[in-house]
């Protein structure tokens, strides 16, 4: 019973992000409504992104979510990253 709590107590200290997940909004234009909760990331992914397209000044779409790496943006794409839980609103504050 000691070596399972040794145990548990290790891997609780190697790997915080499986006791303590990153929170991140995941929504996109759609789905904006879900942005009122954010949610845990999955196993892994431990940056909160917010990525938007645009053309001209007019953003055309927009999807925020969580990602094992900060995504690389495309032609006419703006992504900003974070690994701070719930980088709602300016994620240039990133570590």
């Amino acid at each position: 019973m000691k070596t399972l709590l040794l145990a548990l107590a290790v891997v609780a200290f190697v790997c915080p992000d499986s006791v303590n997940p990153v929170v991140c909004l995941q929504c996109n234009s759609k789905t904006y409504w879900k942005c009122l909760s954010p949610k845990n990331c999955p196993a892994g992914e431990n940056i909160c992104y917010f990525l938007w397209k645009y053309e001209g000044t007019l953003i055309t779409d927009w999807v925020r979510g969580c990602a094992s790496e900060c995504p690389i943006p495309k032609a006419g794409e703006t992504v900003e990253c974070c690994k701070k839980n719930e980088c709602i609103v300016k994620c240039s504050e990133a570590e």
